[in-house]
């Protein structure tokens, strides 16, 4: 109730200070700070869930894909050309990269940027991943130079 009697005085004074008579908004005050109240008795706090930004591969890149035709139906060893793409993880002949970050440019390109580990060796690389149209094939640009993966199995 003390609540109440303060809230009405502090809007009527409030309202005074505006120039509009005390008399004329005591009633009214008295009815904003119940109805105030009533809603505040009520309200919660909802917590607001914040996801971690999403690095993960869209399906459509999910794949082997081969530089060439004997890449994708060689053996170990003759296979230097084939890149294996999880929705997290790119693995090729002799190296894996882990995506650490992810931005979609379009339904087709998306930039990633690959923690990669092979050969003793740890690097970072920022290369964009285009889709063909069709689906089958997918342009990877690394330091420059342009190479073109055919889906395996396609």
């Amino acid at each position: 109730m003390a609540r109440n009697f303060l809230f009405a005085a502090a809007a009527a004074a409030s309202l005074a200070a505006c120039g509009t008579p005390v008399e004329e908004i005591g009633n009214n005050a008295l009815e904003a700070a119940e109805n105030i109240v009533a809603v505040d008795n009520i309200a919660a706090i909802v917590p607001v869930e914040i996801k971690p930004p999403v690095n993960r591969l869209p399906q459509p890149f999910i794949g082997r894909w081969g530089l060439t035709a004997e890449d994708c139906t060689g053996t170990a060893g003759n296979n230097a050309g084939l890149m294996v793409i999880a929705p997290d993880l790119l693995t090729f002949y002799e190296s894996r990269a882990a995506v650490r970050g992810l931005q979609a440019i379009s339904p087709t390109e998306v930039r990633v940027t690959l923690t990669f580990t092979g050969e003793g060796q740890e690097w970072t690389q920022e290369t964009p991943l285009i889709l063909g149209e069709d689906g089958v094939t997918l342009t990877r640009l690394v330091d420059g130079r342009k190479l073109q993966y055919t889906r395996c199995g396609a």
